[in-house]
């Protein structure tokens, strides 16, 4: 057939072209067998391991230290259940251990993560098509942006009451779904018409519109052709955040001391056991230099929160809820921009599709992010693979340990029905930068790679699952496991946990027998301080609003929001300026301060006001005065110079006046000394 349609020449060019293909090919097929071949081998070793591995002899004494909660991670889901469990309880013990030197080391850290508030503004895993019928599915997304409007609400109280410092881990940044298809388009556009009803989705808006896009999101139009035929779309929700997990779970640890919980740190958990009352004892490692510096905790109700390492801390608790479930070690990395100019044309959380038949994990996104201060831009993720259960520590061993007899076919079953999963890792693992930036490119057209540096990402562990129909099966999301008694609880899983974390906490609580005994008081005080808890914000009206409002006064807008606090500094020096406290800033106003309080000449006052009024409007906003804030202190500072240069030369002239006076003194009253001569 080749021959009757093909000349020679072509066909054996052809051939030559699907020789090469192959041959390249060939190292994937082998990279994706050996990546698949190790989930099977590490199942064997790991079941080895597990069956050589001591258990510890835990006995009660009486010298264990006593708890009514032991919470186990530093994370942000350790520390909000620890934070929620001391407001409820104020008179239990609540002790959180942390195996690093700080907490937020691992996936909370804000290095680590993309720092979205997933409210399914703008992912598109949210709202998949149904396989049958090719509609668009809203259900998923409902669900989680209710859970993160419980986030909102749980940290605005927080921040209220004063238990929170602030808003500063929080910022707007609206959420944006880019798509580049004509297949994407008609999505998006069934996505939004299905949504906008709810008044959660209520302000999103759908444009095709090039200048609407680049008004939007400047660097997505950044060196893309107006006039091209690609066909471009976008969705934005304005009520979108970016979260500083790190920042956040920090504060909330020291809320915890604060409100009497005890911290831990540079401590491992080798082992629990329960007692015959329910108890559990659990031997904590202090990771001293002696390795060998062990304690007992004897505690009521324990929390597994330590990310990958959940897994194997309710392996070693022994429970029959935890067998056959087993974890994949999934990393990630992110291109990261630190450069003004590209970051000023990027404020919000900018999504787009995964590949065809990519995994969920690899959904593309832009995110402009705050860190210790400074504005960036993170695009990725760029998924991995590393056979460890912890970025930051611990070793392949880990992970090896978490294999045993119950999940060994679970795991094996999962790695065969999953090679294109396998396949997709393998090429990411070994993509070029080339492949990197290209891939940067279908978001920012003319994006340079001197502009970006590759950052390692937080070490995820996706669950799987054991499963009555295909043995085993791989997991994307979080679960909340617990023993049938509820004494003890543990997360697994990655993503959506840290955006939806007070949600998640509510559920561990419940999962306690505390729970059940105190269900009563604990709802009810869980309604005064989150007042959509089991309401839904899509049917009561004025819900959503409600939660909003409090969200933007308290986060987002208002005076302890972090856009305010970020700013502290600038914001007093402006009341104190703002004389009439009228919100703004007259040329007189700030004439008359600077005139007292530094030696600018007049007309260099002048030309700093001119500078600080941006528009032109003959008064200077509170924004304006921020930007403006560092050129208003060079002219205190200097000021403060010449006062103490002016200041030192006068002690210096008084102090040299004095000596000469005092020598002068010395010489009239002195009588002279006469020297014999020796001749005398």
């Amino acid at each position: 057939m080749l021959r009757a349609t093909l000349s020679r020449g072509a066909a054996r060019a052809l051939l030559r072209r699907s020789k090469s293909s192959a041959a390249a090919a060939r190292p994937l097929r082998r990279a994706a067998g050996f990546l698949g071949g190790s989930v099977v081998l590490g199942a064997g070793l790991g079941g080895g391991y597990y069956a050589m591995q001591a258990s510890a002899e835990l006995k009660d004494d009486g010298n264990a230290e006593e708890v009514d909660a032991l919470i186990i991670g530093g994370g942000i889901m350790g520390s909000t259940v620890a934070v929620m469990l001391k407001l409820l309880q104020p008179n239990w013990k609540v002790k959180l251990v942390e195996q690093h030197g700080r907490v937020a080391q691992e996936s909370s850290n804000e290095w680590h993560n993309a720092g979205t508030g997933h409210a399914a503004l703008c992912e598109p895993n949210y709202t998949p098509k149904n396989k049958k019928t090719g509609e668009v599915e809203i259900d998923k997304a409902v669900a989680v942006n209710q859970k993160f409007m419980i986030s909102l609400a749980f940290w605005s109280w927080l921040v209220e009451m004063g238990i929170l410092p602030d808003g500063s881990f929080i910022q707007p940044a609206p959420h944006i779904l880019f798509v580049h298809d004509e297949d994407g388009r008609s999505w998006l556009k069934e996505r939004v018409e299905k949504l906008k009803h709810l008044p959660a989705f209520a302000a999103t808006e759908y444009t095709e519109d090039y200048d609407k896009i680049k008004s939007w999101v400047g660097l997505l139009c950044s060196g893309r052709d107006r006039n091209s035929t690609e066909p471009i779309a976008c969705s934005r929700h304005p009520d979108g955040t970016e979260v500083n997990y790190g920042l956040l779970t920090r504060q909330l640890v020291q809320s915890l001391i604060e409100l009497g919980g005890d911290v831990q740190l540079l401590s491992t958990v080798t082992a629990l056991k329960q007692q015959a009352d329910k108890t559990w004892l659990v031997a904590v490692q202090k990771n001293d230099l002696t390795s060998t510096n062990t304690t007992t905790v004897k505690a009521k109700f324990v929390f597994a929160a330590s990310g990958g390492g959940s897994l194997r801390i309710l392996q070693m608790a022994g429970i029959p809820e935890v067998a056959g479930y087993g974890g994949m070690p999934v990393s990630g990395k992110f291109l990261v921009c630190q450069k003004p100019e590209i970051i000023e044309q990027n404020r919000n959380k900018v999504y787009g599709r995964a590949a065809i038949g990519a995994p969920p994990m690899s959904v593309p996104h832009l995110d402009w992010r705050t860190i210790y201060g400074k504005d960036c831009i993170f695009f990725g993720p760029f998924a991995g693979f590393s056979p460890a259960v912890f970025k930051m520590s611990g070793s392949p061993l880990d992970w090896l340990s978490t294999f045993n007899p119950t999940n060994i076919l679970p795991m094996i079953a999962m790695g065969v029905q999953n090679m294109d999963l396998v396949k997709y890792l393998v090429t990411e693992v070994f993509s070029s930068r080339d492949a990197q930036l290209e891939a940067l490119r279908k978001f920012v057209p003319d994006a340079k790679p001197e502009d970006w540096t590759m950052v390692w990402a937080g070490q995820r562990i996706q669950i799987v699952k054991p499963d009555p129909q295909v043995i085993g099966k791989l997991e994307f999301g979080t679960e909340v496991l617990s023993s049938a008694d509820g004494t003890i609880v543990g997360l697994l899983g990655a993503s959506p946990g840290a955006s939806v974390s007070p949600h998640i906490a509510i559920e561990v609580i419940n999962k306690f027998n505390a729970g059940t005994n105190n269900a009563f008081n604990w709802h009810v005080a869980l309604s005064q301080w989150i007042p959509s808890y089991g309401r839904d914000i899509n049917t009561e009206p004025g819900l959503y609003d409600k939660v909003m409002s409090k969200a933007r006064d308290a986060l987002l807008e208002g005076k302890t929001s972090g856009y305010r606090t970020g700013f502290q500094h600038s914001n007093h020096l402006f009341s104190r300026i703002d004389i009439d406290a009228d919100g703004v800033l007259s040329p007189q106003e700030i004439s008359s301060y600077l005139s007292r309080h530094t030696s600018m000449h007049p007309t260099q006052i002048e030309s700093l006001v001119l500078a600080l009024d941006a528009d032109q409007d003959g008064q200077v906003s509170r924004e304006e005065f921020e930007k403006g804030f560092g050129k208003v202190v060079a002219g205190l500072v200097r000021r403060g110079t010449i006062n103490r240069m002016e200041e030192v030369k006068r002690i210096a002239e008084e102090t040299v006046f004095k000596l000469s006076r005092s020598m002068e003194k010395k010489e009239k009253t002195q009588p002279p000394i006469n020297i014999a001569s020796s001749k005398d």
